[in-house]
């Protein structure tokens, strides 16, 4: 057995041994959601602490608590982002008898641990009762379930696969935007056009991966763009070292273009530096336009989009959703909680002020901002091909992710690394770690 399935298995041991055995319990959904009389205080946790995030989450806290005027939402957030922090963070409280009614989580194998220790409450009635399998957008319903379950409510949807630049940068340093669709050499051509004007100081990237998850975030993104069999033989766990070295290659020479302190930095704190005129484009998810709005900026005023290197007519996923534990203080609360998670007014103040897309298709397009319509669209039409993300937790086991996040940020942050030895670690992780996914995302004819 090795390091990380004994890991695993003590993870999935000090859970169980926690909830006890008590069995499923049976749950009247529709009284439960419908009794909007029910009183007390309960915990949420989320890992939503920048700009743009708060204030989502505090919008969705403020419709439940006028749906249900006598319970108080505690929101309880969990530095650290894309999921991996949380993990642990929920262990914790687990073991010491302080369950969440509900905490956040990304559908797909990020749940597995939690699956495996019996934790989780299936919400399959609920999902029955306020009929999210006919309201689910078609283009991620293939991410709702697990093991023939509903363990989880969506509450927003993002884009990974994104370059922002700041256009005052751009305008300043004589700089064209290159016409779409992207290639890596027309990429790296503008950032070496960028090197070459930019003063002394001034960087054409930057990663803010000082909790690791960004750099493994772009190495995603570029190895979709490399190309999408390299992606999805890599979530199915049969990617060659060789196919690794070609997108280690690609995600070197992207580092050598990044400012040399990247790892000093948060995300939005690298965003912010990209606001302020330090670094010109950055590689993120489309949360970025929320934190930018905190700050005062405009989307086409201040800042553009451009779809990343290779990936055009991809479209990376991110899906935010929260579950319910069965051994917390008041699993009605939780239940509460998640039925509201899919509730259309929700879904439009909590969209509006994360600059998210709702999962859902009753969420009218006339509440998104042009730059969230114009994802919103990409994401929904026919011809687009829907990813999973790894970095952010569908498409890979948890033990899987969270060592690749480390062999990602121990490379991006290591002078001149040895490509050769870090394909032959990761491979060797995703062997270790027994991933054997059935992931399809290859278009027809490539």
């Amino acid at each position: 057995m090795s390091y990380k399935t004994m890991l695993k298995a003590l993870f999935v041991a000090l859970i169980v041994v926690s909830l006890g055995t008590g069995g499923v319990l049976a749950y009247d959904i529709a009284a439960i959601v419908e009794d909007t009389t029910a009183s007390g205080k309960f915990d949420v946790y989320h890992w939503w602490t920048a700009g743009g995030e708060r204030e989502a989450i505090d919008a969705a806290i403020e419709v439940f608590e006028r749906r249900y005027p006598n319970l108080s939402v505690v929101s309880n957030a969990v530095p650290g982002g894309a999921g991996g922090a949380m993990v642990m963070k929920v262990q914790v409280l687990v073991v010491t008898g302080n369950s969440p009614e509900s905490f956040q989580a990304h559908p797909g194998l990020e749940i597995e641990p939690y699956y495996d220790a019996d934790m989780l409450f299936d919400l399959t009635p609920l999902w029955e009762y306020a009929g999210l399998a006919g309201r689910i957008l078609p283009s991620i319903a293939q991410f709702a379930e697990f093991e023939g379950q509903y363990l989880l409510v969506p509450i927003g949807i993002h884009k990974n696969n994104v370059i922002w630049y700041n256009m005052h940068m751009f305008k300043e340093y004589g700089i064209e935007v290159p016409e779409e669709p992207l290639t890596w050499e027309s990429f790296i051509a503008l950032c070496e056009e960028l090197k070459a004007k930019l003063p002394e100081g001034k960087y054409p990237l930057d990663l803010g991966d000082r909790r690791g998850w960004p750099a493994t975030h772009a190495f995603e993104t570029i190895m979709l763009g490399t190309d999408p069999q390299i992606y999805e033989d890599f979530i199915n766990g049969k990617a060659t070292e060789e196919q690794l070295e070609l997108v280690l290659e690609r995600f070197k020479e992207f580092l050598s273009y990044v400012a040399p302190d990247h790892s000093a930095r948060l995300w939005y704190e690298a965003a912010g530096r990209v606001a302020a005129g330090d670094y010109a484009m950055y590689l993120q998810g489309s949360w970025m336009q929320a934190y930018f709005e905190s700050l005062g900026w405009e989307y086409g005023v201040d800042y553009g989009v451009l779809t990343a290197p290779g990936t055009q007519g991809y479209f990376g996923v991110s899906i935010d959703g929260f579950v319910v534990p069965k051994g917390s203080k008041s699993v009605e609360n939780g239940l509460r909680w998640a039925y509201m998670v899919s509730d259309p007014e929700v879904q439009a103040a909590f969209s509006v002020a994360k600059r998210s897309i709702s999962p859902y298709v009753d969420t009218p397009w006339d509440i998104y901002d042009p730059l969230t319509l114009q994802f919103c669209k990409e994401l929904n039409a026919e011809d687009t091909i829907v990813y999973p993300s790894f970095t952010h937790g569908t498409a890979l086991p948890w033990m899987a992710t969270t060592d690749l996040h480390s062999r990602i940020s121990d490379f991006a942050t290591t002078s001149n690394p040895d490509v050769k030895r870090y394909a032959k670690l990761i491979s060797q992780s995703l062997k270790e770690a027994g991933v054997k996914g059935e992931w399809r995302i290859v278009k027809q004819g490539e």
